[in-house]
Order: C-alpha cells, then sequence, then structure tokens
C-alpha cells in the first residue's frame, strides 16, 4: 500500500496558464482580401499529449469523431468558408473541441490574394475553456487613430465603411449566457445586456468607446478585424487577438523584439486608469491615440506597470499578446504553416541569462543561438530558427517565454508559442506529471532502492530547491523519517544520486543543492545514505543515517515526456 506524498501538478502551483485540456470552443472571424478573387483556408490542428486519444469537433449541429493513437499526433480539420463568422448578431458558427485526454488546439486562418503572392495569415491558440473566465477588459482601439499612428494613408470609402474592429463573444457552456458590454461614452458608462444561448455567439462593433466585457458564465472573448489596411502596398491583413480574463494579467514583462519590424507600439488595458507603464525607470507617456511607444526596437526590453494590465504588442498587420513574467512556461509547442524548407520561420525565446545555454529544442541544446542581454534584468532573448514543422522548446531549470512567428515576404504573423506545461522538468515537456509515493513498508536503503526498481520507480531525489519546495503541506505524517536516492560513494565518500530504474535508465545528476537538517551529514561517516523527515514542522530536512537502518521508501513515478511527431496526417474535411 502507498501513501500518496505528491502529485506534481502543474494545476497545483496556484494561478498558472496551461493551453492544454479536453473542453475547446472557437470560431473563425471573417478574413477578406483587399482584391477579388482570393482563395482561403481555414485549419484546426488538434495535436494529442497521450496515446489512444479521442476527439469530437461540433460544428453548425453536425459532429466528427477522429481518434489520434500516439502522444504527439495532429490531426488537421478544414473547415468551409460558411465557418466564418461575417455578420453581426448571434450566429451558430461556433465550433466547439471535446476530447477524452489532453489535447491543445491551433486555428489558421489564411486568404490569398489572387494570383499574387500577397497574403492575409494568422494563427493564435486556441485557449481550453478552463482558461475562459466572466470578466474581460476589451483594449481600446480606434481604426482611424491606428492609420495615422502608422503613416499610413487613408483608405477609399468603400474600406472605411468596412473599418471597424469586431469582437465576437462565445457562450463556452451548455447555459443561456447573459453577457454585459460596457462601454465609456463621453466620459458617461453605460451598460447592455444581451442573452446568448448555449455554445452560441454573437458579433458586435469594437470601438473605443468599448472598455469591458462581463458575464454570468464563461464566454470565449476574440478581437478581430477583416482586413486592417495597414501595409504600404494597399493591401490589407485580418487580425486575430484571443482576449484572455483579467485573472491572466501581469505587471512584469518582456516585450519580444520582432525581426522585420520596424514600428510598433504598446497598448496597455488595465480596469486602473491610473495605471502607469514604465521602461529603465522611465514612465512612457501614451499617444492621443492611447499606444505607448519604446525607444528602441531594435532588441527586446524590459516594461513594468504600477498595476496589473495586458499588454499588446501592435505593428502594422500583427497584434501579439505579450507574455507577463508571471506566466512564463517550462515548455511550449510550436506549430509552423508556411513551408518547411523556408528560412522565414523562427522562434523568440526570452529565457534567464545565468541559464540560457541551458535551452533545449526536442531533445537537442540549442547551441547555435546568438543571445542578447536584456539590460536591467535577469533575462536574455535570441531567436531560434525553426526547420521542423513541429517542435518543442523548453527548459530544464528556469521558465521561459517563446513566441513563433512567420514571415511570408509580405506578411509577418504569429504570436506566442502553445505553452504546454509551466512544470520544470530535467527531462524534457512533462504530458503525464511524476509523482511521489511513500511505502507503508519499513526497510534499508538498499531493500527500498529494491522496492521502488521493482514498481518501474525510483527513489525520490529533490535534486532542485524547487523540486525540495513542493514537499511541504503534502503529507501530514507521525514524526518519522523516508529514505532518498542521496547516498555516499564507498570509494570518493563523496554524495551522489542513485535513481535507476531497472528498465529505464536515467543519467544520474551533480549534486549542488542540500537540505541538510542541523548537525548532518555525520562527518564520520557512520551515515552513508539520507532520509527526510516527513513531518512539516521538519521543514522536510534531510539527515545521514546507516544504510542498514529501517525506514519507509519515498518512491518517485517519472514525468511522462511530451514530443511532437512531424505533421503528416491528412487534412480532414469537415
Amino acid at each position: 500500500m502507498f501513501v500518496i506524498l505528491l502529485i506534481a501538478s502543474t494545476f497545483s502551483q496556484g494561478l498558472t496558464m496551461v493551453s492544454y485540456g479536453n473542453d475547446f470552443i472557437t470560431a473563425f472571424p471573417e478574413n477578406v482580401a483587399y482584391f477579388y478573387p482570393y482563395t482561403s483556408r481555414r485549419i484546426l490542428r488538434i495535436t494529442a499529449l497521450h496515446n489512444d486519444t479521442t476527439f469530437t469537433v461540433h460544428f453548425n449541429n453536425t459532429e466528427k469523431t477522429s481518434s489520434v493513437l500516439e502522444s504527439g499526433k495532429t490531426a488537421t480539420m478544414l473547415f468551409p468558408k460558411t465557418a466564418e463568422v461575417h455578420q453581426l448578431g448571434s450566429s451558430s458558427n461556433s465550433i466547439r473541441i471535446t476530447s477524452d485526454n489532453d489535447i491543445v488546439v491551433h486555428s489558421f486562418s489564411q486568404t490569398n490574394i489572387g494570383t499574387l503572392l500577397e497574403k492575409s495569415v494568422q494563427t493564435h491558440v486556441v485557449q481550453p475553456i478552463t482558461n475562459l473566465g466572466t470578466n474581460y477588459l476589451i483594449p481600446s482601439l480606434n481604426h482611424s487613430d491606428l492609420i495615422q499612428t502608422f503613416n499610413r494613408s487613408s483608405p477609399d470609402p468603400w474600406y472605411q465603411r468596412n473599418s471597424s474592429f469586431k469582437l465576437i463573444i462565445i457562450n463556452a457552456e451548455y447555459t443561456e449566457n447573459t453577457v454585459t458590454i460596457v462601454k465609456n461614452i463621453s466620459g458617461s458608462v453605460q451598460e447592455e445586456k444581451i442573452k446568448i444561448s448555449s455554445y452560441q455567439l454573437i458579433q458586435i462593433q469594437a470601438n473605443a468607446s468599448l472598455i469591458k466585457v462581463e458575464s454570468s458564465h464563461k464566454v470565449a472573448v476574440i478581437l478581430t478585424h477583416p482586413c486592417l489596411e495597414m501595409t504600404a502596398s494597399c493591401k490589407c491583413n485580418m487580425i486575430v487577438n484571443q482576449i484572455l480574463p483579467t485573472e491572466f494579467q501581469g505587471q512584469n514583462f518582456v516585450v519580444p523584439y520582432i525581426p522585420s519590424i520596424t514600428q510598433s507600439r504598446l497598448l496597455m488595458t488595465s480596469n486602473d486608469k491610473s495605471t502607469s507603464l514604465s521602461h529603465s525607470n522611465v514612465q512612457l507617456q501614451p499617444s492621443p491615440s492611447g499606444l505607448l511607444s519604446l525607444s528602441d526596437q531594435t532588441k527586446s526590453q524590459y516594461v513594468n506597470t504600477s498595476g496589473n494590465v495586458s499588454l499588446t504588442l501592435i505593428s502594422p498587420g500583427l497584434f501579439i499578446e505579450v507574455i507577463p513574467e508571471n506566466m512564463f512556461a517550462a515548455c511550449y509547442l510550436l506549430q509552423v504553416y508556411s513551408d518547411v524548407s523556408s528560412t522565414n520561420k523562427q522562434a523568440l525565446v526570452i529565457a534567464e541569462t545565468s541559464s540560457k545555454t541551458n535551452l533545449h529544442k526536442q531533445n537537442n541544446l540549442v547551441t547555435n543561438a546568438v543571445w542578447f542581454d536584456i539590460p536591467g534584468t535577469k533575462y536574455s532573448s535570441a531567436p531560434v530558427s525553426l526547420s521542423e514543422s513541429t517542435t518543442v522548446i523548453w527548459h530544464p531549470t528556469s521558465k521561459i517565454a517563446v513566441y513563433i512567428l512567420e514571415n511570408t515576404g509580405t506578411t509577418v504573423y504569429g504570436g506566442p508559442a502553445i505553452a504546454i506545461n509551466t512544470q520544470l522538468d530535467e527531462f524534457g515537456c512533462v504530458a503525464i506529471p511524476g509523482h511521489y509515493e511513500v511505502g507503508n513498508e519499513h526497510l534499508s536503503w538498499a531493500e527500498s532502492l529494491a522496492y521502488c526498481m521493482s514498481l518501474q520507480k525510483h527513489l525520490a531525489c529533490p535534486t532542485r530547491e524547487d523540486i525540495q519546495k513542493e514537499l511541504p503541506g503534502k503529507v501530514d505524517t507521525a514524526e518519522e523519517e523516508a529514505w532518498i536516492g542521496l547516498r555516499r560513494s564507498l570509494m570518493t565518500t563523496n554524495w551522489y544520486w542513485q535513481r535507476t530504474p531497472s528498465t529505464t535508465p536515467l543519467p544520474s545528476p551533480s549534486v549542488d543543492y542540500f537540505h541538510w537538517a542541523d548537525e548532518h551529514p555525520d562527518e564520520n561517516f557512520t551515515g552513508l545514505c539520507a532520509s527526510l523527515s516527513l513531518n512539516e514542522k521538519d521543514k522536510f530536512k534531510w539527515k545521514s543515517a546507516k544504510c542498514c537502518e529501517k525506514k519507509r521508501p519515498v518512491c518517485y513515478t517519472p514525468a511522462i515526456g511530451f514530443y511532437p511527431l512531424p505533421l503528416d496526417t491528412p487534412l480532414q474535411l469537415f
């Protein structure tokens, strides 16, 4: 019999944000071209985190069920033009994806204009319903102000009639939802209530007066523009920005440098009008349109705010939600849509300078990245080229931010990569978290090692401070000790970790972290093995002990990693 000691779950760490789940809802905003004729595609990529995953796509009163047999495999669903949300008002064009195991969902929309290479392309991560909420702040955007800010010429009258931003609000629950639209018109706050049926959506105009959306039940909120004229070649790009609930805001941000972008601004959205944004201890002043400028747009820069905000990096035809520092993750999935032989695909990675050389892509260290220190911070940034159609970028000891960018030559698109996990693990991305268990039987250290190995586990090894800090508060036991996988070498008397299961050999990590109790370890070398206290009052301190003493074993089931497989699954027509 085992007593559960610790389940190392992402969701046990307080408010975090990962992009996997088993229930999603989204929609395809309208994507038009400035010139006709055009061709277009609307795609959802659904990637399984576990073997034998079955998912169902619900659209237009029909369902399509598919299976993905391997972890890391992606199914690609192609939707018709009629799936786009064209009209204002209510619609049944929402798309819901449910599954029996965790999946991630990525959305892609592309319009090719005539026979030219011009493209209107947007991608975004579809957030699981667990990440949705009932309170959203809406960025204050005025189309004319954006045109003037980026020195674009005024569009023709046809375009002016179609120049408004739009907001798609999707009821994420199987119940009628009351949505409150909050506007600030000439200093007067006005509210409008709208009823939305189960899993239905409504599209409304989103001008600068729209400030907030509140709802009685969870909703997904997408800010979009079908054809934002902000490029010099008389063409337009669709904009898609899935807004996150207010609880996912932050105060500290590393604003990424976007190659090939010569003009950019920041848009800060806050519930408190007095909130300020600072860079290098200098408070940034917004323009009349509310946009803020950074002095140097050729490097990543650190900014902080006086209160919780969301921050959007805006450039002609490109909106990128900036990942707040408190939402950095351990592992990201990246999927590209352009030709895999193209050199115009890359990730931009923000990592701690002290550990930047430990960045991994798939199973390999990233060794050829050119890092740039971000002044006044502990971070550095680097572009990482992507030759694969799908990959993961992860870090074993510190959380990172990852953005993915693609450049068609005329259009730059992309945004935050798909956050797979916030749990740091020295062996890669985590699909199924590892967990610790305390055995009931009292055994010697050697017997405990053999016992854990017989269960395809190994003795627990809290090799880092962050692992050790996960232990307190997870058990409430009598005052006793339990064996961990630390002991001394009989040859050198140096401490080493022993954690090799019988079927999955793992390298022994270096011993550069200790959590000894007072007067330990025993310097007379009578105690060659290590145990930890199971009493929270003792702060789970370690003690050296004779290896023949009888103690309970602490076994650890290693996490199961996630690695994407090549995107060779054919398109499935819905």
